[in-house]
């Protein structure tokens, strides 16, 4: 039978939106709309509705307002995105479960599946409510029973009437009601007793009192007050005011006396009370009504007579009666039973709050003991013994917050019905949950059930993840969903509707994919794509091209597995599709990418080796020369470092425009990155001499036009190309090598004064293959230790010894001493100036603690100088600390030396670092000051402790007046800045006494000693 769905929701928006989702052919649901609480209880009250889905607010009152129309029917209630705190409010007030609208509508995607669940999830709960009430029957019985306390018998011998009153007794053990008759004596028959139900019935203190003395005895009181309150089935009083005369006294059938004694006994069930059987008459004798109603009986049998069947009818009724009782404790045994094997605690609580029934389950769910309820205590009681051992936790946390909004703690949830939750979730101190339901019952009292419903939870709960799960991945991972049947046809299209201009719309259901008017595939394509399906082959990634609803065109990739029912028929297929248009511009974009340059346009390295090789293959065919041009602009570095970047841009975005102004179209213009540039030049002439005159004509134009100023940024900069030269006329050598001879040439040009030609030789043939010999030799070097240190000493204006900075020195096992000047270059261009710097720290650092161990050395300071390159490594401060942590030497003593070129990139960086050694206790020297191009406004905030002025101002201090003035600048600054002033290369005692006559206290030089091993630096601090 289809599903009958009732959607109240006030806007039209997502009410359509909800009803695309919903109204499918593979669900067969019936949907209704309602737009206001009163259009939705019509329905409800007109049509058979299975589920509700309501949203939170309406237009004339809210979802709480349909919820009190519904006969049952399980309820979602829709909530704005940001409010889910009412979400979990309805929950506790009965709605089985909500749905969050995100303003994107992902949940519509979910909500099929979620009916469904909340659908099974409603049946369970009606199987379950119908076991409560089955067990709530048997509650009532057990109660109506245990009421029971009378039945009364008025104007009748008692061995008579208890001789009818058991056969009635034994239909009032199915009914679960009391008794009360009247004798009535039909035409020409023998008195018989007319039974009537009663339905409450009440004892007074006096009465109560009487029964436990009597009650071992069996037979029980003569009070007619112990009537009070108790009602006929017709709503009749039973006792009432009027007086006894009253043929109508006691509020009996018309013509019944009233009652005036009563004589009972007991029946007991499992110890228990459960009802009582017994006779009323009027000890004192009978009114002239009661005689008058008697007489035809009396007439008909003697004195003798009815008192000998009162006695048979006595002992018959007491075997009944224990029959009867016999039978109840059965049943009452059979009911607890059936308590003790149901999965949940049950409590029945009477009207006064009394536990009167539990059973095993109650007490291992909530770890109590059965003495505690054996004694029938006060529900508070149980709870306050609950608090106390720590049960709800502080501040009542294991109950859940709908129940803590109620009453201030659980024991005062009992105060009244409306304190008293009717569900509500509660932790146990092992960590289970259970659920708390509450039902209240006609004329007081309750029943209270606890259900263990952790591993509900804890499935609802992966339910949940579940479902975000495959929310998320149906949102990230594809772009559509789509299903076809047997026949290949679109029956299910699913989407994420952020593209929804790509998917297909409802119109493309019932076509197959080659029937899509949009598609821009081949013949040939198809047939091999439907080869796939009609295989019912999995298949992946096909591409095809598609018009979006915009007209622009569209890639969309699919993929999918056929779909095979429980019997292995193919059904159809399944699968997913994503729009792949971004990555096919993408692909295109490397494609451009991998042959030209992102920032010029011009060929890359890639396309310019290929367009080398065709050149020197036509070359070699038509006999003719090329040539290769190299160009590297001079100082670009500087300028895009001091300038900026953009400039840096516009800069060889402008160089390229001018390179290919000066060449032929047929001739070739790359950039191979950063100011690197290459030129091709071929059909140059056949004789050598004659094409190198023509590649340096082109060069010379070259020289000229990047020689001319460029405009950027409305200022003008300027800059010069180094140009180097390899000519050829074949294939060999082949373009990579000729790279490099044109490379070589480039550098050869630079070593000349840069801003000039020059031609590749075998001489730099010579010179490159020394250079990696030297490289192979420094690598050997810095595996074997071959490394050392020489220090120069630096004195205070009294020629004591105050430290002394480090210089690197390598013992080559061939060339014995070699001086920085001709290896630190090479390591500092292959990046092995970082595995010599190190090695220089630590060496350092170990001299450093073997002076610590000598009095006259143990303050001295050495200073380590730091390359750019090594500065600016990550790792760079954690390799300090952690070579000062190694060898254990004081970070105080310890000074590295920075250069001005250092300072021109990434200044804040550098700050940055400096201030964490410095934190340490390590020192700054500026060193060679005066030569770069440092910003005083960088000055100022570097954490240094010293400058050094370079000894080419040192050098001249004496003839050259502008020598003389920078160095007493550098020393005015550095005691403005706080700063300790070192002069380097002080080699006479004029120089001396002219630095110290202007303020400079320290001085290092060969006039204090030149660089040598640490044994002579002690002899000379000695």
């Amino acid at each position: 039978m289809p599903v009958s769905v009732l959607l109240i929701e006030g806007s039209d928006d997502h009410a359509q939106a909800v009803i695309r989702a919903l109204v499918d052919p593979w669900l067969g649901w019936q949907l209704r709309w309602a737009a206001t609480v009163a259009q939705a209880r019509t329905v409800l009250a007109s049509e058979n509705i299975d589920i509700v889905l309501v949203a939170h607010r309406l237009s004339d009152g809210s979802a709480y307002d349909v919820f009190e129309s519904l006969q049952g029917q399980p309820t979602l209630i829709m909530v704005p995105e940001g409010e889910e705190a009412h979400a979990a409010f309805a929950l506790r007030h009965g709605f089985i479960d909500f749905v969050v609208q995100d303003p994107a509508c992902h949940y519509l995607l979910n909500l099929p599946a979620q009916l469904e669940a909340a659908l099974e999830r409603s049946t369970e709960a009606r199987a379950r409510q119908a076991a409560e009430a089955m067990l709530g029957r048997q509650h009532r019985l057990l109660q109506a029973i245990s009421r029971a306390q009378a039945l009364f018998i008025a104007s009748a011998p008692p061995r008579a009437a208890f001789e009818a009153l058991l056969q009635e007794m034994l239909a009032l053990t199915e009914s679960g009601f009391g008794v009360v008759g009247q004798v009535e004596i039909p035409p020409g028959g023998s008195p018989c007793l007319r039974v009537h139900a009663i339905t409450d019935i009440s004892w007074d203190e006096a009465s109560r009192a009487r029964y436990a003395q009597v009650a071992d005895q069996g037979m029980v009181f003569d009070n007619p007050r112990t009537l009070v309150g108790a009602t006929l089935l017709s709503g009749e009083p039973l006792i009432s005011n009027q007086p006894a005369t009253d043929p109508r006294a006691g509020g009996l059938p018309a013509g019944h006396p009233a009652l005036t004694a009563f004589l009972g006994l007991p029946i007991h069930a499992a110890g228990e009370l459960v009802a009582m059987v017994g006779v009323a008459n009027r000890p004192g004798g009978y009114s002239g009504a009661d005689v008058q109603f008697l007489q035809p009986l009396l007439n008909s049998v003697g004195q003798l007579e009815m008192a000998r069947r009162a006695e048979i009818a006595r002992r018959d009724v007491e075997s009944r009666l224990a029959q009867a009782s016999a039978q109840l404790e059965e049943k009452t045994q059979l009911l607890e039973l059936t308590l003790a094997s149901v999965s949940q605690g049950i409590v029945f609580v009477d009207p006064a709050g009394c536990i009167r029934i539990y059973n095993q389950r109650c007490l291992e769910l909530l770890d109590l003991p059965r003495q505690l309820l054996e004694r029938q205590p006060q529900l508070e009681e149980v709870i306050r013994f609950q608090e106390a051992r720590g049960d709800f936790r502080e501040e009542f946390t294991a109950i859940d917050a709908v129940a803590r909004s109620g009453p201030s703690s659980d024991a005062q949830e009992h105060t009244g019905p409306a304190a008293i939750p009717e569900v509500y979730l509660r932790r146990t101190k092992t960590g289970r949950y259970l659920e708390v339901r509450t039902r209240l019952l006609e004329g007081g009292g309750q029943v209270r059930t606890y259900t263990d419903v952790t591993d509900y939870l804890a499935t609802q709960e992966a339910l949940r993840q579940s479902e975000g799960r495959w929310r998320s991945l149906t949102q990230l991972s594809f772009d559509w969903y789509w299903e076809q049947d047997a026949d290949f046809r679109f029956v299910r299209m699913e989407g994420n509707p952020q593209h929804g201009s790509l998917l297909p719309g409802a119109r493309y259901r019932g076509l197959t994919r080659w029937e899509l008017p949009d598609a821009l595939v081949s013949e040939a394509q198809w047939q091999a794509h439907r080869a796939q399906l009609e295989a019912h082959e999995v298949f992946h990634d096909f591409e095809m091209q598609r018009l979006a609803s915009d007209g622009t065109t569209v890639w969309v990739s699919v993929s999918g597995e056929p779909i095979f029912d429980t019997e292995g028929h193919f059904t159809g297929y399944r699968g997913v599709a994503r729009d792949i248009t971004e990555r096919k511009r993408a692909e295109a974009e490397i494609q451009r990418l991998a042959f030209y340059d992102e920032l010029t346009g011009l060929p890359n390295r890639r396309l310019l080796l290929e367009r080398l090789e065709r050149a020197a293959v036509a070359c070699e065919r038509t006999a003719s020369h090329g040539a290769l041009l190299f160009l590297d602009l001079d100082d670009f570095k500087s300028i895009n470092d001091t300038l900026g970047h953009d400039w840096g841009d516009h800069l060889l975005l402008q160089t390229g425009r001018r390179l290919a102004a000066c060449v032929r179209t047929a001739d070739t213009v790359a950039r191979l990155g950063g100011d690197e540039f290459v030129v091709i030049l071929q059909g140059l002439n056949a004789q050598a001499t004659e094409a190198a005159v023509e590649a340096e004509a082109v060069a010379q134009k070259i020289l000229v036009a990047l020689n001319q100023p460029y405009e950027v940024q409305g200022s003008e900069v300027h800059s010069t190309p180094s140009i180097g030269i390899a000519m050829f006329r074949s294939a060999q050598p082949p373009a990579q090598e000729l790279l490099q001879r044109a490379d070589m040439a480039m550098y050869q040009a630079k070593a000349q004064g840069r801003n000039t030609i020059c031609f590749f030789d075998p001489g730099m043939q010579a010179s490159a293959t020394a250079r990696s010999a030297l490289e192979a030799d420094l690598r050997q070097g810095l595996q074997r230790g071959e490394f050392l240190l020489h220090y120069q000493p630096v004195v205070d204006a009294g020629g004591k010894v105050l430290g002394a900075e480090a210089l690197v020195r390598w013992m080559h096992p061939q060339r014995g001493m070699v001086y920085p000047g001709e290896f630190i270059a090479l390591a500092e261009h292959n990046g092995l100036i970082l595995q010599i710097g190190l090695q220089v720290l630590q060496l350092a650092c170990e001299q450093l603690v073997r002076w610590s161990r000598d009095a006259s050395s143990r303050d001295w300071t050495l200073a380590v100088n730091v390359s750019t390159r090594e500065f600016r490594h990550p790792d760079y401060v954690q390799q300090v600390l952690g070579m000062l942590r190694q060898t254990g030497a004081d970070p105080k003593r310890l000074k590295l030396e920075l250069t001005e070129s250092l300072l021109l990139h990434d200044v804040e960086d550098a700050i940055a670092k400096m201030q964490v050694l410095r934190s340490q206790g390590v020192g700054f020297s500026l060193d060679d000051f005066g030569t770069g191009y440092s910003s005083l406004g960088y000055l100022k905030r570097l954490p240094l402790d010293q400058l050094k002025i370079d000894q080419g101002f040192v050098r001249d201090v004496l003839v050259d007046p502008n020598d003389a003035a920078i160095a007493c600048t550098i020393i005015a600054l550095a005691h403005s800045l706080g700063l300790e002033v070192v002069a380097e290369g002080v080699e006479s005692q004029g120089q001396r006494k002219f630095l110290l006559r202007n303020g400079c206290k320290c001085f290092q030089g060969y006039l204090f000693g030149r660089p040598g091993p640490a044994e002579d630096l002690q002899t000379l601090g000695h």
